[in-house]
């Protein structure tokens, strides 16, 4: 980013972070933190409330203690396994953390948010932009009642 006056730049924050698996992870996880590890994130109805708090993407597949990269705010490759009702991303979609530890869900009711059936919370983590690819912005969990 430039200033106005058009002198200097500011450095961006980082889009990865490392962190260390506290479970053997695929890439294309949600994970959230717990510690210094992070592990899968899950928004299930009576689970912990921390496990709702996801920060990012697995960038590649890890065992546990192993170093592992999250994606907070750039692109991650989603596969199928990393879904859950669905084989693909659809382009346009946002995708939440589902109640399946580690994985992803879509809401898709067009007049707004249907995550219902076991549910604690709903935390959105991006938009997906291809078949494939998910732009990762990770919000706040909302709970639902």
């Amino acid at each position: 980013m430039w200033l106005v006056n058009g002198a200097g730049s500011t450095t961006s924050p980082a889009t990865t972070l490392t962190f260390t698996a506290g479970d053997t992870l695929s890439q294309g996880e949600v994970v959230y933190v717990s510690g210094v590890y992070v592990l899968p994130a899950s928004t299930a109805s009576g689970s912990d409330p921390t496990r709702w708090n996801a920060i990012g993407v697995t960038a590649e597949a890890a065992v546990t203690a192993a170093d592992v990269g999250v994606i907070l705010d750039d692109i991650a490759i989603i596969s199928s396994g990393n879904l859950v009702h669905q084989s693909a991303l659809t382009p346009g979609q946002y995708y939440y953390v589902a109640n399946n530890a580690g994985k992803l869900t879509a809401a898709t009711a067009p007049s707004g948010i249907t995550i219902s059936g076991g549910y604690g919370a709903m935390t959105v983590v991006g938009l997906a932009i291809s078949s494939s690819e998910l732009h990762v912005e990770v919000g706040s969990p909302v709970t639902l009642t």
